[in-house]
């Protein structure tokens, strides 16, 4: 079956978006105020559980539910809705870190994400579960490249930061209060050499243990709350 997400948290967040054509849920399920909200939202189809588990296997946690197409972004329309925040992703070709990371700019307050179409994963099923469900709320613009898509980000007057774990700034000494673009690379090679060049700054979170990195997606999680926490201060001092 084409376009098929499963996980409640995926499901849910996808209905509430408005993009479920039809969900599924195995038969016997127990009681789940998610699961309850599910059918008030949309159609659902009760099918024994060896359907479902065909349908969508692995650990589906009896819900799977058909996908209208995807809006397609560019990434002119997302910068022309004046984003504060926006994520790029580097080469991140492992879909569990994609959705991870993708989840935690939604949290964050994104107000979008910039995947290259090569070198990164897709926006498969195990990557919509893993963001569970920020991939339904977060505007995704598709680029041909991303050293140039940071030329584009940097025209449109927003400054572009590469998480790096030899950057020349610790994540807290930037000041993410202005509108800006966090890079993120993959746990391997990092981020490209031609898009750090071309980035304003490069940050790095200090490591206090003997453990030497984080993987891509705690990275980028604690980065994004760095984000987070200097605008709540910002708030509270013009308040």
């Amino acid at each position: 079956m084409p376009n098929l997400i499963h996980g409640r948290n995926a499901v849910l967040e996808a209905a509430r978006a408005g993009r479920v054509l039809k969900a599924y849920q195995a038969a016997g399920l127990g009681h789940d105020p998610r699961l309850e909200e599910l059918t008030r939202l949309t159609r659902v189809e009760v099918v024994p559980p060896a359907r479902l588990d065909a349908m969508a296997p692995g650990v589906n946690q009896g819900v799977a539910a058909e996908l209208k197409p995807r809006r397609e972004w560019t990434l002119k329309q997302l910068l022309d809705a004046q984003p504060s925040l926006l994520v790029a992703l580097d080469s991140i070709t492992d879909p569990q870190n994609l959705g991870a990371i993708l989840r935690s700019a939604e949290v964050a307050g994104a107000n979008g994400a910039i995947v290259p179409e090569h070198r990164s994963a897709p926006l498969s099923p195990a990557a919509v579960k893993a963001s569970s469900g920020a991939t339904e709320l977060l505007p995704i613009a598709r680029v041909s490249g991303l050293p140039s898509a940071i030329v584009e980000i940097k025209r449109a007057g927003i400054w572009c930061v590469a998480l790096d774990p030899r950057g020349e700034l610790k994540a807290w000494e930037f000041d993410f209060t202005q509108r800006v673009c966090v890079v993120v690379g993959n746990e391997g090679t990092g981020v490209q050499r031609l898009v750090k060049e071309r980035c304003d700054a490069r940050v790095r979170l200090p490591m206090a243990g003997r453990v030497a990195s984080l993987n891509a997606s705690a990275a980028a999680a604690a980065l994004l709350y760095e984000v987070m926490r200097q605008r709540a201060l910002s708030d509270e001092t013009r308040s």
